[in-house]
């Protein structure tokens, strides 16, 4: 019996934001000293048509009003709000797909990186979904994009050693709370890249051949490359650091990473079916593609959810995942996230 995932449930804000109406969006929330025709760039090389936002759900301009920079305090509101909202609805899509009463869950497992409070989206899942109230919590907290990776290890390590384990995963980012007025290129390519999103994942013990058994996980961080990265709380919201070299620093990296952490599983890079790779933007796919001298294709599924969705931050790899298995795409799949460290996190799934 091995650790499988059992299915996956996904949501969103209700309302999507097409790339005219985020040029739009982004005009007035960047400072008159920022080219518009940058703006402009930036929306079109992202490769996102639409994305979802909770900020600009109601009233595009209900929250960064112009001439105002809302607090972190407010910017935590905002991920509450939406936060739940968002995991509540995966997670009853996911339990559901699983065929599992909420009472049967022994874990659960959340991470996000775009907010906290205490309870949390833990103690918020255990009251709506009517979870048992003696079930086991972990939160996986500002980890960035790979959380889900992490959450999943966790899951997979509680289920190998507790063979009546049933682990509720769920990953639920909000990072639209922290958009910035500001001119810094890094900063302007991290509001044209994210958006909202929540996936919730079933993990149990199992040998349905139809779900994906978590074979393993692997983790390595990059020596030397700490600013490349960085994911820091302000007194004005979340503030992202993005190198430049970020996908520089992938290509040259990645590489010999794969193939020795595949070598361990007694597989090689030939082998792997189908890839979900986390996209933190369309040169992280292509820097990856490249490390593994992979064909453009293998970067099909993870384009699809940056067009559809944005970068979500941690929920987006689940998306991902989601679509392989909706898909019935062959496996072995792989996973691969990158976040602040600057880290990388792969898991095996067959």
């Amino acid at each position: 019996m091995s650790a499988r995932i059992r299915s996956i449930g996904t949501a969103n804000p209700k309302r999507l934001i097409t790339r005219d109406e985020w040029l739009a969006i982004a005009d007035r929330i960047s400072p008159p000293e920022v080219d518009r025709a940058v703006l402009a760039r930036l929306a079109h090389r992202s490769e996102i048509d639409t994305r979802a936002c909770a900020v600009f759900e109601s009233d595009d301009e209900c929250f960064y009003r112009a001439g105002e920079v809302p607090s972190t305090a407010e910017r935590m509101a905002i991920w509450s709000v939406a936060a739940r909202t968002m995991s509540l609805e995966a997670c009853v899509k996911a339990l559901a797909g699983a065929a599992i009463t909420p009472g049967e869950v022994t874990h659960i497992t959340t991470a996000s990186c775009t907010g906290f409070e205490s309870p949390g989206i833990d103690a918020h899942l255990i009251a709506s979904l009517g979870l048992a109230r003696t079930v086991q919590r972990l939160n996986v907290g500002f980890m960035g994009c790979h959380a889900a990776v992490n959450a999943l290890a966790a899951a997979r390590n509680a289920v190998l050693a507790n063979p009546a384990a049933i682990v509720l995963v769920c990953c639920a980012e909000v990072p639209s709370a922290h958009f910035h007025h500001t001119a810094r290129l890094d900063q302007l390519v991290a509001n044209t890249l994210f958006a909202d999103g929540a996936a919730a994942v079933v993990v149990a013990r199992g040998h349905d051949s139809a779900s994906p058994e978590l074979a393993a996980t692997h983790t390595t961080l990059i020596a030397d490359t700490a600013n490349q990265m960085r994911w820091t709380i302000g007194d004005r919201g979340f503030e992202m650091t993005l190198g430049a070299r970020v996908p520089d620093v992938l290509e040259r990296e990645v590489g010999a990473w794969v193939r020795t952490a595949l070598a361990e599983s007694g597989l090689a890079i030939t082998d792997i079916a189908s890839w979900a790779i986390h996209p933190g933007g369309s040169r992280v796919i292509d820097a990856v593609l490249a490390a593994l001298a992979l064909p453009p294709d293998a970067g099909a599924p993870s384009r699809a959810i940056l067009r559809d969705y944005g970068n979500m931050s941690s929920a987006t790899l689940l998306f991902i995942l989601e679509r392989l298995h909706a898909t019935r795409a062959p496996r072995p799949w792989v996973g691969l996230a990158f976040g602040p460290g600057l880290v990388g996190e792969m898991v095996i799934m067959r």
